[in-house]
């Protein structure tokens, strides 16, 4: 499963590695399962089914699964929106030309960075969020794969990695390479399709659509949360991400998925770093390198030894890989483990920090839906990693995250409201796929947050 756990080598060989007060320990992940109870202990094999979607998912998740998919079948006629003319801006980037196929993930920096640096700002992270119960990672990521804190009987002090197996990598923790088919579908890619659209300034633009990527899905969630009347306070990032799903029977890629998220965001609003992906988004087998490249500059490279390396694997990934990857980009980011404390629930620590995260970009409060330029947030907890890219606060009290789910296509409802104004007594019906609220958080004891540090100007976002 996708992961993250505490590795310290003892000497502080790599200057990558910075040393936490207490052993820490990786969060399985992968797919959208259920956490191990209060003991922790790991699940056995026979307690997963396959889906017929493909997923593996846990016995206890079933019903959930399950339910994600009858919201994927959303039609138009149950939602019953009604269409309002609008000549507002696409969501498509109809302005830009087809994307080229991507040659090279991009050059990485000659010289990492020094942790030095990012050493005093972890610090200055760790006091100022003090009051969360939040461990501040690595700072800006350049350090070991730490993660929240196990129980205390299961902590060890400056652990040395150790390889995992299939509680943490999934089913294929130990093959060495992936089946042929599943390779060349990956390389491959998916489906793309071109049609010719007018753009705003008169002219034919030839638009490139991958078939699992999904443009302009922020413009309808913010349209359905304005006419959601049960909201009081709604947050949104930046409207330029993609959400971008699992290809058919592809399985536990849904790390690598979220990580294109991000990078979506960075290409479409050119933010930091965006030079390096050039064109399409990275494949799976290119961020596999690009990982792998990661780790021989020593950024988390204690990864390679949990993993025994993740070149063309089904193995799973987790929160260390994606800092490893913008790391070694030179692209400046932040994580926070969030752990059990003895003052509230670990799901409202995450919560409240996800809001002030918000609210840090917020430049109008008094507008119902605050939009905001920040990127989204790779989001990860035992079971599955997701993409949030906003926060829902309900008249009655309670939150919602909302998410783009790598797991679950949009409905043909979303689908067709996508660049179009519309109306619809029933925003809570197309809303349901995209919110995990408090039931959904309080079954987990262990969260992680990966933020990018680059702030859009506000002229360059919402229109």
């Amino acid at each position: 499963m996708e992961h993250v756990e505490c590795c310290h080598p003892e000497n502080g060989v790599s200057p990558f590695n910075i040393q936490e007060d207490e052993g820490l320990s990786r969060l399985a992940g992968g797919h959208d399962e259920e956490a191990p109870g209060p003991s922790d202990a790991p699940s056995r094999e026979d307690d997963y089914f396959q889906c017929e979607c493909g997923e593996v998912v846990m016995l206890s998740e079933i019903n959930s699964h399950m339910a994600l998919h009858e919201s994927e079948e959303t039609t138009v006629d149950e939602a019953a929106p009604a269409a309002i003319p609008s000549h507002g801006k696409s969501n498509l980037n109809d302005e830009n030309p087809a994307r080229a196929s991507m040659a090279d993930i991009g050059t990485y920096p000659s010289k990492p960075s020094s942790s030095k640096s990012h050493v005093k700002h972890r610090s200055r992270a760790s006091k100022d969020n003090s009051h969360h119960g939040i461990k501040d990672i690595v700072g800006v990521l350049l350090g070991s794969n730490s993660s929240p804190s196990r129980p205390k009987a299961a902590r060890a002090k400056y652990r040395a990695p150790r390889r995992l197996g299939k509680t943490e990598l999934g089913p294929h923790a130990h093959e060495d390479q992936m089946p042929g088919w599943l390779r060349k579908q990956l390389e491959a890619g998916p489906p793309v399709t071109i049609t010719n659209k007018i753009g705003h300034n008169g002219n034919l633009v030839r638009v490139e659509s991958m078939a699992n990527e999904i443009c302009g899905t922020m413009a309808v969630l913010n349209q359905l949360c304005e006419q959601d009347r049960t909201l009081s306070k709604v947050y949104l990032s930046h409207p330029d991400v993609r959400h971008v799903v699992k290809m058919s029977k592809e399985g536990g890629f849904c790390g690598y998925r979220n990580i294109q998220m991000m990078i979506s965001f960075i290409q479409d609003a050119k933010s930091q770093g965006y030079q390096h992906f050039p064109g399409k988004l990275p494949s799976i087998i290119e961020l596999q390198d690009a990982i792998e490249r990661a780790w021989d500059k020593g950024i988390n490279d204690a990864g390679r030894i949990e993993t025994g390396g993740i070149r063309g694997t089904r193995k799973y990934i987790g929160t260390p890989e994606a800092q490893a990857l913008f790391v070694s980009l030179d692209i400046s980011c932040e994580a926070n483990a969030f752990g059990d404390t003895k003052d509230s629930p670990v799901f409202r620590q995450l919560i409240e920090a996800v809001e002030e995260y918000f609210l840090s970009g917020a430049t109008d409060l008094s507008q119902k839906v605050c939009r905001t330029t920040l990127p989204p947030l790779y989001f990860q907890h035992p079971g599955h990693s997701l993409t949030v890219v906003g926060l829902e606060k309900r008249k009655s009290g309670s939150s919602n995250f909302l998410v783009l789910d790598p797991m679950f296509r949009p409905s043909p409802a979303i689908n067709n409201l996508i660049d179009v104004r519309f109306s619809t007594p029933f925003p809570e019906k197309l809303l349901k796929a995209y919110r995990r609220g408090e039931t959904y958080l309080s079954k987990y004891r262990n969260f992680e947050l990966l933020k990018l540090n680059w702030r859009v100007p506000a002229k360059e976002g919402w229109t």
